[in-house]
Parts: C-alpha cells; sequence; structure tokens
C-alpha cells in the first residue's frame, strides 16, 4: 500500500498512466477507446436536460447505456466540468428547459477587482449543482465505470468567474491582480472543492479540465507562466491527502493549418507534462484529422532518447465525428494507431460528441478502434480488413438487454 501522499498518484500509474486510460480486470485485447459525450448522450438516451443535468441516477444510468450501446471500453460520466464552482461561488449562468447550464459570460462574477474579496466559499456539499456532480461521480465509481472525478482548473475556472477579456487585460494591465485571483482559486476554492468531492465520492485522482488554456487562447510563454505554476501548485497542495491532480492545460488547437507550428505543440506538450506532473500529452479538441502526425512522432522519438516514455490521450475531432465522412474518421483512428500507438501507450478518445451526431459515425469509430487497434498491432494495418457493421436503434437495444429495467432513463 502506498503512502497517503502518493495513493492517487500508484493508481494513475497501476491503471496505464494516460489521461483517460480505463481500468480493465484482465489485459486489454485492443486499444481502449472512450468520450466525452454528455450532450449526445442525453439526445441518444432521449432524457430531458432538466432531468439529464440535475438528477444524478438518470444521468448515469443513460452514460453507462449509450457507451454499452456503442460497445465503448468505458465511459467517464462528467458534463458542464466548467460550471459547478463557479456556479456555487455566485456566477450567474443561462439555464435552458433544452440544455445544459452555463455561464453567462455578458455577467461576470468579477466586474471589476474589488469584487474577489466579497466572495465567500460556500458549503460544496449543499451549494447549487455541486452535490449533482459529487453523487453522480459516486455512483459512477461504485458501478466501475470510472475511477476519476473532473473538475474545472484554475484557469478555466478565472475565466468562468473574470470572463476571457478582463482577465486578459488583468495578465497584460493588472498582473498583481491576476496573481491574487488565481492564489485565491487554488489556494482557497480548489483544493477545498477537490477535498470535498474527493471525501464524498471516493475518487484520489481528479482531472482539472483547463480548455480555456488552449493554444491560441493562450501562448507557450502564458502557459509558463499562468497556467503550469498554478496547477503545480494545485496538485502539491493536495498530494498530502492522497489525491493525484492530473490537470490538462495546453491542449494545442491551431485552426488555420498554413499556421500549424512544430516547435509551439512541442512547447504545448511540454507544458502538459509539467502541469499534470506526469508524462502524458492531450492531444484533444484540435485538428488532429489535418496536423501532421509526424509532428508528435518526433517529439516522443525525442522523448524516448531521453529516456521518457509519454503517454498520449489521442482525440477524434467533435466536428469531424459530427460531419463525417465516415472514412476520414476512419482513417484519422487508423493514423493515430499506425503513427503513435507503435511508439507508446495511447488512450483513443472521441472529443466531445455533438448532440446531433449520427450513432453509425460514433459505433464505426469504435469499431475502427477495436479492429485496427487489436492487440498486438498489426504490422501493415492496410493489410486488416474492415468493415464496419451498421448499429441498430438505441431503444431497441435497450428493450433488449435482459436488465433493461435497473436503467431509470
Amino acid at each position: 500500500m502506498a503512502s497517503k501522499e502518493t495513493q492517487g498518484q500508484k493508481e494513475f500509474e497501476e491503471r496505464g498512466g494516460g489521461l483517460l486510460s480505463i481500468v480493465t480486470k484482465e489485459p486489454p485485447k485492443t486499444l481502449t477507446i472512450t468520450a466525452q459525450m454528455h450532450d449526445h448522450v442525453m439526445t441518444v438516451s432521449g432524457v430531458p436536460a432538466r432531468v439529464f443535468y440535475y438528477e444524478p441516477r438518470p444521468f448515469v444510468d443513460a452514460f453507462e447505456a449509450v457507451g454499452a450501446y456503442y460497445g465503448m471500453d468505458g465511459v467517464i460520466p462528467f458534463a458542464d466540468v466548467y460550471n459547478y464552482e463557479a456556479e456555487a461561488l455566485g456566477q450567474p449562468m443561462i439555464y435552458g428547459e433544452n440544455s445544459m447550464p452555463t455561464i453567462d459570460f455578458r455577467d461576470p462574477l468579477i466586474k471589476k477587482p474589488g469584487d474577489l474579496a466579497k466572495i465567500k466559499l460556500p458549503d460544496w456539499e449543499h451549494t447549487k449543482r455541486v452535490p449533482f456532480l459529487f453523487e453522480s461521480t459516486r455512483l459512477a465509481v461504485e458501478r466501475g465505470l470510472t475511477t476519476q472525478g473532473v473538475n474545472c482548473a484554475p484557469f478555466s475556472l478565472a475565466v468562468g468567474i473574470r470572463s476571457y477579456p478582463l482577465l486578459i487585460h488583468d495578465i497584460k494591465k493588472n498582473p498583481a491582480f491576476a496573481h491574487e485571483l488565481f492564489t485565491w482559486l487554488v489556494d482557497d476554492v480548489l483544493t477545498s472543492f477537490i477535498r470535498a468531492f474527493h471525501k464524498y465520492a471516493g475518487v484520489n485522482i481528479v482531472l482539472p479540465a483547463d480548455a480555456w488554456s488552449a493554444f491560441p487562447n493562450v501562448t507557450p510563454d502564458m502557459l509558463d507562466e499562468w497556467v503550469v505554476p498554478y496547477d503545480q501548485r494545485l496538485q502539491a497542495n493536495l498530494a498530502p491527502d492522497g489525491i493525484y491532480c492530473v490537470n490538462m492545460a495546453g491542449d494545442y488547437c491551431e485552426e488555420r493549418l498554413e499556421r500549424f507550428d512544430k516547435q509551439i505543440l512541442w512547447r504545448c506538450f511540454d507544458a502538459q507534462t509539467r502541469a499534470s506532473g506526469s508524462p502524458v500529452a492531450l492531444l484533444g479538441m484540435g485538428r488532429w484529422q489535418d496536423y501532421p502526425l509526424e509532428a508528435v512522432a518526433e517529439y516522443l522519438d525525442a522523448q524516448k532518447a531521453k529516456g521518457v516514455s509519454v503517454a498520449l490521450t489521442t482525440g477524434v475531432n467533435a466536428r469531424l465525428l459530427r460531419d463525417g465522412p465516415v472514412d476520414a474518421i476512419v482513417d484519422n483512428i487508423k493514423r493515430f494507431i499506425d503513427i503513435l500507438a507503435r511508439r507508446t501507450h495511447v488512450d483513443l478518445f472521441l472529443a466531445n460528441i455533438p448532440a446531433d451526431t449520427p450513432p453509425q459515425h460514433v459505433s464505426t469509430a469504435v469499431q475502427a478502434a477495436h479492429t485496427y487497434g487489436r492487440l498486438p498491432l498489426a504490422e501493415n494495418l492496410e493489410e486488416v480488413e474492415f468493415k464496419p457493421e451498421p448499429i441498430g436503434s438505441f431503444k431497441d437495444y435497450l428493450a433488449q438487454r435482459p436488465d433493461r429495467d435497473r436503467f431509470k432513463i
């Protein structure tokens, strides 16, 4: 048994060492694939938003059933991870009848620096929708669906309660206040929040999501000064509690392909490793179907020459998943496997499946991962035969499950 200070890290390494590695009872026969898919799960399952985003049991039931419908290797039932802490602190929100609650960026909680002193820490277990997050995660852990929690990282939370334009103005024009804000968010807000999360849901691994710290929202220099140090500080705060806080920062998301720059990409990877405290890298929301994966391979080879094996989480782009064509989705997954999975540990990830994505697109992606990712990998993936099976309706799938009555959806 590891000491209390290292328990979360021990669990992280034992399950594979990747950001979204799946816990399996037996050694996996294929590369594993999972997804961020809350809006899609709500749509496919037919659970109304006013139930899905507020009642833990139907939320987890829907995730479990839809994940099984697609044949995914695991599911991580999480949704609006950027909103819970901000909402509980008093940030105005937008609540829709048919959509996920979201931050109202038109009305930031901190409109001027003096507003910071007025904010009081809430009782996390009993404020706003935090109980929904805690209980849904506890249920997911209890069912063996996940071993980790997901919440909001310091930089993205700062954006949530200050707004992106005002925060960037602070960083450039009033850095003393920006440092005060980040210190408060890390030492007071997030440390207490994650401790409460850990105590309630039983998670020793917590992944603070940080979409706002993606490039080009922030530059590599900004990552070095405003993201990595505070992520490391949060991790250090939580280590004595046995919690391993693996921050997901620095995603490379350049939209203009002519501006792709492997040197910037590599600096983002370096920042991710330092922010998370582990040799991991995230290929998340970016256009990885279009970027040259050889730049990633070159980085992996350079790190391996230094004795470092960097685990990858490779994301299939949301627009590609929704719009297709299917052949491009399959090609993207096959390239991830052929170029990257031969070099290091790879977790395949469907990066936020849009609500209206055709189920056949998702099913084909999962089938491609399991076919081309069969272990040991084939020497020549071009020789691997792949013909995706058609998927029926979710309603018919659920009706045929012998345990269908246990799902409250």
